[in-house]
Formats: structure tokens, sequence, C-alpha cells
């Protein structure tokens, strides 16, 4: 389940967890693995359904995610959550990009019809 400001709740071993990815935990990633780090979550054209992102980043997006409402949350938690919650990875990043891919229009369009 997932609000406006980006956290989702997730279950594992009993216990509720809180996810939320803000600019801290992107620059954080972005500082360990590269600026194209969330292209590197995407699956490349023509990717067969083995693909897998590399899991070096699921994991410190996820930990990342955990330490703001759960700051002793380690990555034996993270391993928890992803392993009880199979669609956990494309649930965090809608939550936290409701907006990425857009359904029609752009910025200004949008901006406009706003006002």
């Amino acid at each position: 389940m997932s609000d406006i400001r980006g956290s989702m709740k997730v279950q594992a071993n009993g216990e509720e967890y809180t996810l939320f990815v803000g600019m801290s935990v992107l620059a954080d990633l972005q500082a360990k693995h590269g600026q194209d780090v969330l292209t590197q979550l995407e699956a490349p054209e023509g990717a067969g359904e083995n693909w897998m992102p590399d899991l070096s980043i699921v994991t410190d997006l996820f930990i990342g995610a955990l330490q703001r409402f759960h700051p002793d949350a380690d990555r034996w938690t993270a391993d928890d959550i992803i392993a009880e919650n199979a669609e956990a990875l494309p649930m965090l990043m809608q939550a936290s990009f409701p907006d990425a891919k857009p359904a029609s229009g752009n910025v200004k369009s949008r901006k406009k019809a706003a006002a």
C-alpha cells in the first residue's frame, strides 16, 4: 500500500515496515552506483523474462528506503521484505515515482491545465 508522500507499507516476519524513497536515498544510490542508477533498474529493450536488475542496487534501495522509519533495519530486513513481497520492487518504484511515465502530455501542459 502506498500513499501520496512516496512511502509504502509492507509486511515481513509478522512486522509492518514503512519504506520511503526521498532525495537523500536517491543521492546515496547515485553516489554508490552512478548517475544512471535508476536506469540500471529498468530491463533493457529485448531483455528476456529471466532478466534481473543489479541486486546490489536493489538491496541498497531497500535499505535506504527503510532508514527513515526503521533506522536499525539492515540488509537482512531488506532480504526478508523482498522475499515475502514478490512485487515489492515495482511497487516501491511506483510509490516513489508515481508520475515517472505520464499517460499523456508533458509538464507544461499539465501545469497549464491546472492553472
